[in-house]
């Protein structure tokens, strides 16, 4: 009997070995791959001023104290050769030009408020024409509106012969506004291949919109010194 007791343990242990033994452990899957890293978004390099600029209506520098109300800016030393200053209208405002620009030790330019066709020579490469009616400087100046309009209509028509660069300049702010100084305006800003004007004389954009037919570098300032500061750089100086 313990024999046979002791044969049936023996068994039952094979039998447990062999189960044991049969089993095929699970195999361990290998972990997943993580995701393919992706490569990084370029990043796209921040938008400037300059890269967003419509074409013909750059801003001023922006150090510039001045406003180009939309039309393209001006640009440094884009003026070159020798200056003529007149005025259109013989309001006191060229006159007053002229005096800035030699405090500020600025040569290069001649002033002639009344200066006719034919002296308008050769030797001028640019004609700043400072708008404003005066009756007061027109009677001092020995002309009247009929006059001082066939003038300047002479003098823009020579300079254009010659080729020289127009600039027209109001800055004598509101005080130079009103029909006899409109007619002048009319008179010459059409010519204008450059502009300064002190924006508190053309909050009606009646210059601003003349100028726009023709796409002009302007310059819109707050005060007379301003606009010697703009010619200054247009001049290179």
């Amino acid at each position: 009997m313990k024999k046979f007791i002791c044969l049936l343990l023996a068994l039952a242990m094979v039998l447990s070995l062999a189960a044991c033994g049969g089993d095929t452990p699970a195999s361990t899957n290998a972990p997943q791959s993580t995701q393919a890293t992706q490569a990084p978004e370029t990043t796209k390099a921040p938008e400037t001023a300059a890269s967003t600029e419509a074409a013909g209506s750059e801003a001023a520098p922006a150090d510039a104290n001045w406003d180009t109300k939309g039309l393209p800016a001006v640009t440094a030393g884009c003026l070159t050769g020798d200056v003529l200053i007149t005025s259109v209208g013989q309001s006191p405002e060229a006159t007053t030009l002229a005096n800035l620009l030699k405090r500020a030790k600025v040569d290069g330019y001649t002033l002639n408020n009344t200066v006719t066709a034919d002296a308008v020579t050769s030797m001028y490469k640019v004609l700043v024409m400072v708008v404003g009616g005066s009756s007061k400087g027109l009677g001092g100046a020995g002309l009247d509106q009929e006059k001082e309009t066939a003038r300047v209509t002479a003098v823009i028509d020579k300079a254009k012969e010659l080729g020289m660069t127009i600039v027209c300049m109001h800055i004598g702010g509101v005080d130079r506004r009103g029909t006899m100084s409109d007619a002048f305006i009319d008179l010459a800003f059409p010519s204008a291949q450059y502009a300064i004007v002190v924006a508190e004389g053309d909050t009606d954009n009646h210059m601003h919109d003349i100028l726009a037919k023709n796409n002009v570098p302007s310059a819109f300032v707050e005060k007379q010194m301003d606009a010697r500061t703009v010619l200054t750089y247009m001049m290179g100086k």
